[in-house]
């Protein structure tokens, strides 16, 4: 696990080791749906948000830079009203730190097997609220559910999912 300290963040050197890292995300999530220019403006985003958070990672460089990532890439696709099969996505996901390939395979079990522990609804929900950007209201509605035990459900399996990742490590 690469953690940063903001006092030894080199810019030139981390985009020159991480632009083919960020450009697999783009290029796995985005299944051709984005321009070459969206691609390579979520590529710029990245560097620029990893520049002006630096003194703010805590965590795993590799998680928070392929965090900034994907949440770039969703956010195009919102405003670009895509949306990606999840499926897709898992399907073609790579592994650029092959040293911790194990361990992340063992939380993908972990999560895996917690996301079956969970009731039908809840993973419809969590579908439908993550991977489909639709909003509570919506969710509320197609489900014949109130939006009230919309947000309980999704607090719920939210902090079951959370327990469980900690607990496996």
């Amino acid at each position: 696990m690469n953690t940063i300290n903001s006092n030894e963040l080199d810019l030139d050197k981390i985009i020159s080791e991480y632009t083919p890292y960020i450009r697999t995300i783009i290029n796995n999530m985005s299944n051709n749906n984005l321009s070459v220019e969206d691609k390579e403006e979520i590529l710029a985003d990245t560097f620029f948000i990893l520049w002006k958070n630096q003194k703010n990672i805590t965590v795993s460089f590799d998680s928070y830079i392929s965090g900034i990532t994907r949440n770039l890439v969703r956010e195009r696709f919102r405003k670009k009203n895509y949306t990606y099969n999840l499926s897709d996505y898992e399907n073609s996901i790579g592994y650029y730190d092959t040293e911790n390939f194990l361990d992340k395979n063992f939380y993908i079990d972990n999560l895996r097997e917690t996301f079956n522990s969970l009731k039908e609804i809840d993973i419809k929900i969590i579908n439908m609220f993550y991977y489909f950007d639709k909003p509570i209201k919506d969710i509320a509605k197609e489900l014949n559910l109130s939006e009230i035990n919309v947000r309980s459900r999704l607090h719920r399996a939210r902090k079951k999912i959370k327990k469980n990742f900690y607990k496996g490590g």
